[in-house]
């Protein structure tokens, strides 16, 4: 079956100061007690910064909001949309937002950098990145891509011409430009080959009617989780218990719109963000593939540490990270442990 993947921007790689001044909301961990009330129960607002805009590879946070899964728990929630400037780590350490999702590259080189970050989970158990090709002329092994010129987001450069050679593969033979926003450098034949979060690209591409291959960059050996989601040491220690239900509840809106996707696609499109020019055929398209890349063998969100080290170890061969570090220190696994229980699942 064909995956699509999600859009995301392309956003420096270069980790700069936290500079994010902590909005009124964001105070003290953006857990103050709102005022909203859901009959006699008063709601705990929560921030969450999403690390790119209100489209549905960010769907079960919506869907977890319509359906009523965050108040169920207590929960007011705010999701504040990112963009190509927005790093949402650093609204996460300045304050601003309680958590957040972002790029395993990014938080790694934030941690390295010495901020007070830990992951908690990810959306994307299997990275959505892919290189797309037309299946007139596919791309769907290593030696493919000798002779070929490649699109690939230049925040990546480095790291994918290492798995390149870590593959065999003759990059003297093979030229690697910088990825515009969409695939138009494929559909124009300018490139053989565009590398990119597959969701709104590859939808686009199919939805053009054209005949698309996709090479994950998991199969070629990059392990990578997809919109990871974070917070601070500082903050999981003292708002754990917010931390779990907020995580509960977004369990529950991705397990749901992973079995409802057209109906989740169809909130992002017509409630969540009516203005943002989306397509609800795209958009349902996304809902439906994406799925798969959610869908996890213990549940939705999970983190496993030894992937995280293979992530860290492979961004440490590429010269990404300049020394290595312990998955055990990036990544609590307790608080999605508290979570699901002896379950998979929360809504089976």
């Amino acid at each position: 079956m064909k995956h699509f993947a999600p859009s995301a921007p392309r956003r420096r790689l270069a980790i700069v100061a936290a500079a994010a001044t902590a909005l009124v909301l964001g105070l003290a961990g953006c857990a103050a007690p709102a005022a909203e009330e859901s009959g006699s129960a008063e709601l705990t607002d929560v921030n969450y910064q999403l690390s790119w805009l209100k489209i549905t590879q960010f769907g079960g946070f919506f869907a977890g909001e319509a359906e009523g899964f965050y108040e169920e728990e207590g929960i007011a929630p705010t999701f504040t949309a990112g963009g190509s400037n927005i790093l949402a780590w650093q609204q996460v350490t300045g304050g601003a937002a309680l958590l957040g999702d972002e790029d395993n590259t990014l938080l790694l080189q934030a941690i390295e950098s010495g901020e007070d970050l830990v992951a908690l989970g990810a959306v994307f158990q299997k990275s959505p990145m892919a290189i797309m090709s037309l299946s007139e002329d596919p791309i769907t092994s290593p030696e493919d891509f000798e002779g070929k010129t490649i699109a690939y987001p230049d925040n990546g450069i480095a790291q994918f011409t290492s798995v390149l050679e870590a593959q065999g593969v003759d990059t003297s033979t093979v030229t690697i430009v910088p990825a515009g926003a969409d695939p138009t450098q494929l559909v124009t034949g300018q490139v053989d080959g565009y590398g990119g979060y597959a969701t709104a690209q590859g939808a686009s591409l199919e939805l053009q009617g054209l005949d698309v291959d996709y090479l994950y960059l998991d199969d070629l050996g990059v392990p990578s989780y997809g919109n990871v989601i974070i917070t601070t040491k500082k903050n999981l220690e003292e708002n754990r218990d917010l931390i779990v239900k907020f995580l509960t509840a977004t369990v529950k809106g991705y397990e749901w719109i992973n079995a409802n996707p057209k109906e989740g696609a169809a909130i992002v499109v017509n409630d969540v963000n009516p203005t943002g020019g989306l397509d609800l055929a795209t958009e349902e398209a996304t809902a439906e593939i994406q799925a798969d890349l959610i869908a996890g063998p213990t549940g939705v969100l999970r983190l496993d540490l030894d992937k995280f080290q293979e992530i860290i170890d492979s961004l440490v061969a590429a010269g990404t990270l300049s020394g290595p570090l312990d998955a055990a220190d990036v990544v609590d696994t307790s608080v999605l442990d508290e979570v699901f229980g002896d379950k998979t699942s929360l809504l089976d």
